[in-house]
């Protein structure tokens, strides 16, 4: 490098160590990534190039000297005795060809690697105890990692026991699916919250929760690969892989033995051309020699190890110009903004808008209209602007001025405490009515039998209701103006909207769809207070003073119910008729008899034909039974119907009793 002195490669050694010391805070620390990876491994790479260059530059503290993050004082550390190194990248097939040539240099003949995709996730290990999981941790800085094993034993893929009595370590990846990341995403968008950058760091923001409830709520799982010190008659990667899914972990089974580059190009070229199909991300594949004497003889460096590598994959990015930024208001009042942009080809389809979340966000990229962006796909499937061409923003530029008034009411929009969106909170508003009345007339609200989203899109467009009031003041005649609704129909609908009158107060409360305040909270409220006019007139304090609710729920409880469009509305409510009185029993005074299911923790799967699920859930529940979704040694009962899949095979293997619908019956009565 005889275009720089050892004094200008000093300065932009220091420059880019500082700058990628904060990006791997806020990847590792944060799990909350300031810049595409690419961005992040350009820079990486540059380092490092100017420390093989000069050689007197490098330094213990250098992040190319060091693995992963720092560790989160929050939990509990955990030493590696076995470091858990990070892998080498390369960037083409011709760097992956001279890995090869250096594997074959160092052991003195062509070798065969196990080629397994790159998943984009959070290194986890597992240790276990004569068959049972005793800690699950983090990788963190390579030597010492974060004990999350609390969490753990929430991802249902994770054996909590094994078949064999084994004391062994294995590690992996916890990711996220595609599926889930959307899913999490749009409900925290939905509910203000800030949204992950991408589905590993929703993993990794998951897994490393002090809660391990919120870890039960995020739909987690993991690809386990490495086997630390597998046992005697175990002796290639493909091998280890294959016996610890007999053991029944999660394991990846794409991955191949392979034996020439050729092989290992055409499977490269497959997964380029099928990861966007694939359930979960990837960003790579990995090479691993496959004969674990050759791994052995091979080593480590003090950063990874020499006998593996990782092929990235190049980051598929196009360049589109903003048209406008346009809107939507959610069931929930959030409203988000969406740049609408000229089409472009990405990821196999056609994209032509990015949701940029929030006001925070936008400002922070500064997005405008006119302005030159580059689009990727965040894991694969959501459209997502990393960064403004800034050298092709027009030169009449201005900064977006964010709307202060609601796009489809008018009503100013409000900024709560603690979250980063805007919100229309106007009960009123158009575009919030629809999803809001579906909502009101949903099973875990006022449950009104017949009241689908199909029907309400009609009561709207014929102009019939404008809010939930409205439904208790349908007539016959109304209703005749629905398509195919004859008097029978017409009948059980209204006699559905009468029969909700009577709902105990936490239903209609729940109904109400108001941020944060969900079927629980609402029974928790309806408890303490007793009627809707004292939750109404609570303040903060006497609402955040509830077991379990914090200041969050209870100020967007109070601002709720602050409004006077809102209060006007409960006024017609109750006018209709609507009880406003919590007709429960309070949790602490409710005395339950002695039953076969008291106390006793029960799994329902396949097809029920007495009960749907929701109802056989709550009269278990009434017995004093524990309903859960997944089956563990814990489980008391596994109580089945027709076409029981995975659960009761699962129950079978761990030795839980079963009991058919009508045995379950049969014991209730």
């Amino acid at each position: 490098m005889a275009d720089i002195t050892l004094d200008q490669a000093k300065t932009e050694v220091a420059a880019l160590r500082k700058q990628l010391d904060e990006w791997a805070e806020a990847y590792y620390s944060k799990d909350a990534p300031e810049v595409e990876d690419n961005v992040y491994d350009q820079k990486y790479n540059r380092l490092l190039e100017l420390e093989k260059d000069f050689p007197e530059l490098v330094t213990p503290d250098s992040i190319t000297q060091r693995v992963g993050g720092k560790i989160d004082t929050k939990f509990t550390k955990v030493a590696h005795p076995i470091p858990m190194l990070s892998m080498g990248d390369v960037f083409s097939k011709e760097e992956l060809r001279e890995f090869d040539q250096r594997i074959q240099k160092q052991v003195g003949h062509p070798v065969a690697y196990n080629v397994e995709l790159k998943i984009d996730g959070l290194s986890l290990s597992l240790e276990y105890q004569n068959g049972r999981l005793m800690r699950a941790s983090t990788r963190g800085n390579g030597q010492v990692g974060e004990d999350v094993t609390a969490n753990a034993r929430f991802i249902r893929d994770i054996p909590q026991t094994l078949p064999k009595p084994l004391t062994i370590e294995v590690r992996g990846e916890c990711y996220m699916s595609k599926e889930a990341f959307a899913k999490l995403n749009a409900e925290r968008d939905e509910n203000g919250k800030e949204v992950f950058a991408n589905p590993r760091n929703a993993a990794a923001g998951s897994l490393r929760q002090l809660d391990a409830k919120v870890t039960k709520k995020r739909d987690l799982s993991t690809f386990i690969y490495t086997w630390v010190n597998p046992p005697e008659g175990i002796t290639s990667q493909h091998q280890a892989i294959e016996e610890m899914h007999k053991l029944g972990f999660h394991t990846n089974q794409t991955g191949r033995k392979l034996e020439t580059l050729d092989e290992i190009f055409d499977f490269i070229d497959e997964y380029t051309a099928k990861r966007d199909s694939l359930p979960y991300c990837i960003d790579g594949i990995v090479l691993k020699v496959d004969d674990l004497g050759i791994e052995q003889e091979l080593g480590s460096t003090v950063k990874v190890p020499r006998w593996e590598i990782a092929y990235k994959f190049p980051p598929e990015e196009q360049e589109t110009v903003v048209r406008d930024i346009e809107w939507t208001v959610g069931r929930t009042g959030v409203v988000t903004p969406t740049a609408v942009m000229d089409p472009v080809q990405l990821a196999g389809t056609t994209v032509a808008r990015a949701v940029l979340h929030n006001p925070d966000l936008l400002k922070e990229k500064d997005v405008r209209i006119g302005d030159t962006v580059k689009l990727h796909k965040a894991g694969d499937i959501i459209p997502e602007i990393s960064e403004v061409v800034l050298s092709k923003r027009p030169a009449d530029s201005k900064p977006y001025e964010i709307p202060t008034t609601c796009p489809s009411c008018g009503q100013k929009l409000v900024h709560l405490k603690g979250e980063v969106a805007l919100r229309c909170i106007n009960p009123s508003c158009p575009a919030q009515l629809e999803e809001g009345i579906i909502h009101f007339a949903s099973r875990q609200a006022m449950n009104i039998a017949g009241l689908g989203p199909k029907i309400v899109k009609q009561l709207i467009a014929k102009d019939l209701v404008h809010n939930v009031a409205d439904l208790y003041h349908l007539t016959p005649d109304d209703l005749m103006q629905l398509d195919h609704f004859k008097e029978k129909s017409i009948n059980n609908l209204l006699t559905a909207i009468d029969k909700s009158k009577q709902n105990s107060v936490e239903l209609l409360l729940t109904g109400l769809g108001i941020d944060h305040v969900g079927a629980k909270v609402a029974r928790l409220i309806s408890q303490k207070f007793k009627n809707l006019p004292k939750i109404m007139a609570a303040d903060v304090q006497e609402v955040a003073a509830i077991d379990t609710i914090g200041p969050t729920i209870a100020e967007s409880l109070t601002t709720y119910f602050a409004q006077p469009a809102v209060q006007k509305l409960i006024e017609e409510l109750e006018e209709s008729g609507l009880n406003m009185d919590y007709l429960g029993q309070d949790e602490t005074e409710a005395e339950i008899a002695d039953n076969f299911f008291k106390n006793k923790t029960v799994v329902l799967t396949g097809k029920l034909a007495h009960y749907t699920r929701s109802e056989f859930t709550k009269r278990l529940q009434s017995l004093g039974a524990k309903v859960t979704g997944s089956v563990s040694h814990k489980t008391d009962y596994v109580i089945y119907g027709k076409d029981a899949g995975s659960k009761f095979t699962k129950a079978q293997s761990l030795g839980v009793p079963t009991l058919t619908e009508e045995e379950a019956i049969a014991q209730i009565k």
